[in-house]
């Protein structure tokens, strides 16, 4: 048995395009070479590597693992032609999956300095609300705040944010401000629809346990829960970084500030393997972690 590395190369193809007609596109290819190519692929391992329906395929859990090793052999193989061949700056797509909050007011204040460092580097930007995995959504970092499921990827931990109690000026001088946590039972609380933990706000209530609000209105998206707040709607819990320059320009302001519980949530970076990284994802990676901001 002699696996290619043209064999390995359609397989992350068919992966990363999602389909056998798109990655033939890419590869130059007829799709029918392709679809032999996989299956000879198959063949020599003894497996099965993708699902496949009329509509989608999806990887099987030796795909996944062939994927990320895969990644790895064809990275070290560029890395060996680029040893012998005339270096490059960073170029290419670095494609960056968040929740919509972390990538409105972490990462976009941020590009406009790394576009000038790397000019031929083009930045993707997704948002998502969910853990979600990196292969399926064919993107080439996540980041991801809070706790993270076990998973094969790679994690790099950034810093840590934490989060405070804000309202808009207008709540305060209509409704009053909350003195302490079990106040917040008398206020019209803004909360998440999903998960439930963080409608656990870190202020103590009467029993010296965390409070868990009961809200007035409900979103699934952190912004959504910050244009509420801005609005005059009711008292949202955000995270610092989200509610910094509303703070600064006096559009929110923050709530027991000294019965907040400083309970740190880390945020990771998430990718498929240091050795797989290519130049252009690197160099990003490195200046998110040198420039990012989590401070309120």
């Amino acid at each position: 048995m002699k696996v290619t590395l043209e064999e390995l190369v359609v397989f992350s193809t068919v992966v990363k395009s999602g389909s056998f007609s798109r990655a033939a596109d890419d590869l130059e290819l007829a799709a029918s070479v392709v679809s032999r190519s996989l299956k000879k692929l198959e063949t020599k391992l003894n497996c099965s590597l993708l699902n496949r329906t009329t509509r989608s395929l999806s990887l099987t859990q030796e795909g996944e693992w062939l994927f990320t090793q895969a990644a790895e052999i064809l990275d070290k193989a560029a890395a060996v032609e680029a040893y012998f061949l005339e270096d490059h700056p960073p170029q290419g797509i670095v494609t960056v999956d968040a929740a919509t909050p972390f990538t409105l007011h972490a990462i976009v204040p941020l590009i406009a300095g790394f576009n000038k460092l790397y000019p031929d580097v083009t930045i993707v930007l997704e948002s998502s609300e969910s853990i979600s995995k990196l292969i399926e959504k064919r993107v080439d970092i996540a980041i991801r705040i809070g706790d993270l499921e076990n998973s094969t990827l790679k994690a790099r931990k950034i810093g840590d944010t934490y989060r405070g109690i804000y309202a808009s000026p207008a709540y305060i001088e209509r409704y009053g401000s909350p003195k302490n946590g079990a106040a917040l039972e008398r206020h019209r609380c803004l909360g998440f629809t999903k998960s439930d933990r963080l409608n656990t706000w870190p202020v103590l209530n009467t029993d010296k346990s965390p409070i868990t609000i009961n809200p007035k209105i409900l979103a699934s998206s952190g912004e959504a829960l910050r244009q509420l707040a801005l609005q005059g709607n009711g008292i949202a819990c955000l995270s610092a970084f989200v509610a910094r320059q509303d703070i600064a320009e006096g559009r929110l302001i923050s709530l027991l500030e000294k019965k907040i519980l400083r309970t740190p949530i880390p945020v990771h970076i998430v990718y498929y393997s240091d050795k797989a990284l290519s130049s252009r994802v690197r160099c990003f990676i490195d200046y998110i972690i040198e420039f990012i901001n989590f401070e309120a």
